[in-house]
């Protein structure tokens, strides 16, 4: 089967890490972009600063298709990242998935 835009995944994810630990926090996730731009199925990944709340960083992603998120979100690189910022965040992440519609 083909992939086509309608099959795309865009992921929203929403951290808040706590101000002395901002930049522990930004190292981790540049070296999760990293990794994550090697997969094949990885369309987008970037990490944003809230304009309006710099305390707020945002990553953009989009994935070729739901079952190529699903196994980022499994894999090694994923867990780790997951692992090392849960004490540097003031709270819990949020994750939002949307797919193309038109």
């Amino acid at each position: 089967m083909t992939n086509t835009r309608k099959d795309i995944i865009y992921v929203v994810v929403d951290l808040w890490p706590i101000a002395d630990k901002a930049q522990d926090a930004k190292k981790i996730l540049y070296n999760t972009i990293a990794e994550a731009k090697k997969e094949r199925t990885c369309l987008k990944y970037e990490l944003c600063e809230n304009l309006n709340d710099p305390s707020q960083i945002t990553l953009l992603q989009a994935w070729s298709n739901e079952q190529a998120l699903d196994q980022h979100l499994t894999s090694e690189v994923i867990n780790k990242a997951t692992e090392e910022l849960r004490q540097l965040l003031s709270k819990p992440t949020e994750i939002r998935r949307y797919k193309n519609i038109g």
